[in-house]
């Protein structure tokens, strides 16, 4: 069997996010980490230390122009996201970029656009897809032991969890696009319609509050920390969601460092079972067993199964699921794989979230319209 072709990658944005990107790249027997770019130069320096990219840069135009780039990760605060894609995609690179995808569907719809008519990949960062208790529950699903889905319930609650970021950005609407909403909202929901198997979203009524500015130390805080709310699916289907980077939750959330309590769980419902799939990262396993519980009816009894997946607490960098999203994108590019995270989905990602914040200002449900 012919090996395949390696694909070489620049990472912009050397945070958190770049550095588990890396890690997946040079573990990767396709991926090379070739370059890495960002305009601290003690950070830059640091990275490269760490995890020797080939090249280096200060200047993201200088970085496009190596003719040997075949692909950009982009791990920036969220208003860069679509400037510098777009860069890339026009300098005829494939580029894989850090949620949000954009700060609005508009901007989502141009990279779409831009890309499948360049042929080139776009691929928003979504690796919480990937992992073990997800995969399992989407083969669940396909084996029709639930039945057609057609509800389901998903929330991020954390109760003391406010992020700062760098200078404060991520309470910074002009720089992080919105609040909880955008940032823990976009793992939550995609959960549950990922699980739903994507359906086109119709509708949405939601309510954004803003309540706890004051446990924070931000120059700027203009963006919700509390979301509730449905969207509506063109199949019928319905999604609730709550979200909270701070809240005065009750004690069957539990506890996390340095979050107060936190849990990310999503739940789907069809006529002959239901799924829960809880993100046990910080979830002892005395409170909870297994990231993934079956839930079915026999003979009019609800019979609840602890499903055996490979349990990550031990991986909090969550290495595996950065390494298993890095090579579809990586063999999406050489086309040996469709998508897991395709561009049109990220499309409809930003459609909901701005339906979102419509709603809110509004009051009211609000039509998604295309």
């Amino acid at each position: 069997m012919s090996q395949s072709p390696s694909i070489n990658v620049g990472i912009v944005g050397l945070g958190w996010p770049g550095e588990r990107h890396a890690e997946a790249l040079n573990a990767s027997a396709i991926g090379v980490l070739h370059a890495a770019c960002d305009l601290n130069r003690e950070r830059l320096k640091a990275f490269a230390d760490t995890f020797g990219p080939k090249r280096i840069f200060t200047d993201f135009d200088e970085m496009l122009r190596d003719w040997q780039l075949d692909a950009v990760i982009v791990g920036l605060p969220n208003a860069l996201h679509y400037p510098f894609s777009r860069k890339a995609l026009q300098a005829g690179k494939h580029v894989l970029c850090e949620k949000p995808p954009t700060m609005n569907a508009q901007q989502m719809r141009t990279l779409h656009e831009e890309a499948r008519d360049r042929g080139l990949v776009y691929y928003f960062g979504r690796q919480m897809r990937f992992s073990p208790a997800m995969q399992t529950a989407k083969k669940v699903i396909a084996e029709r032991r639930l039945g057609e889905i057609y509800f389901a319930e998903t929330m991020w609650m954390r109760s003391r969890g406010t992020p700062s970021g760098l200078d404060g950005w991520f309470t910074d609407r002009s720089k992080a696009g919105g609040g909880a909403m955008i940032d823990l909202g976009v793992h939550a929901i995609d959960a549950a319609w990922y699980l739903m198997g994507s359906p086109q979203p119709r509708a949405v009524s939601a309510q954004t509050y803003q309540k706890f500015p004051q446990l924070v130390d931000s120059k700027v805080f203009d963006v919700e920390d509390n979301a509730y709310g449905m969207i509506r699916f063109e199949n019928s289907s319905t999604l609730l969601f709550k979200v909270s980077w701070s809240a005065n939750l009750t004690d069957d959330i539990p506890s996390s460092p340095k979050r107060g309590r936190s849990l990310l769980s999503t739940t789907v419902y069809g006529p002959k079972g239901s799924l829960r799939v809880i993100d046990v990262f910080n979830v002892d396993s005395s409170i909870c067993p297994s990231p993934l519980a079956f839930f079915e009816d026999k003979e009019g009894e609800l019979v609840k199964t602890e499903l055996h997946v490979d349990d990550l607490r031990g991986d909090p960098l969550r290495a595996f699921e950065f390494a298993e999203q890095d090579k579809n994108f990586l063999r999406c590019v050489l086309g040996e794989e469709p998508a897991i995270n395709s561009s049109s989905q990220a499309v409809q990602i930003m459609e909901i979230l701005d339906a979102t914040y419509r709603s809110s200002q509004l009051g009211q449900e609000v039509p998604i319209v295309r």
